[in-house]
């Protein structure tokens, strides 16, 4: 059984811990851009707090987005997690935490999803973030 409560309490913090990052970092723009790193790992820190497996999931060729435009996502248990959908404007979605198959992610016509890539798979690792998201999760009750 999934306990969407945490999931949703762990995507806002990992929100707001990539956020304090704009300043100096390669999350200088966040959200925009950055879907795909956040992706991953959201996805390594949802196995690591409540043993979620899931997939890193990219979208492409969205109805309302520029044809050159992708969007990145993690999926676990029948629940999306997207903290950079914001990034677009405007899409009629609130929150973190969607259902699987939510309208605006269904729309993407063409997905690839993959497991989390962990840090030795990766040639540069956004460990800042993950430091980050962590610091934001150990201040939380």
């Amino acid at each position: 059984m999934i306990d969407l409560l945490a999931i949703e309490n762990i995507a806002q913090a990992c929100r707001t811990g990539l956020l304090a990052l704009r300043q100096s970092s390669r999350f200088r723009d966040f959200p925009r851009g950055n879907c795909g790193e956040a992706a991953e790992l959201v996805g390594r820190i949802l196995k690591e707090r409540l043993d979620c497996d899931g997939h890193y999931v990219c979208g492409s060729y969205h109805p309302l987005l520029k044809r050159t435009q992708s969007h990145a996502w993690f999926e676990t248990s029948g629940v999306i997690v997207d903290i950079t959908y914001d990034q677009f404007g405007a899409i009629g979605l609130a929150g973190w935490v969607f259902p699987a198959g939510s309208d605006w992610h269904a729309a993407f016509t063409e997905i690839d999803k993959q497991d989390v890539c962990m840090p030795e798979h990766w040639l540069m690792y956004p460990h800042e973030g993950y430091r980050s998201m962590l610091q934001e999760l150990a201040e939380r009750p």
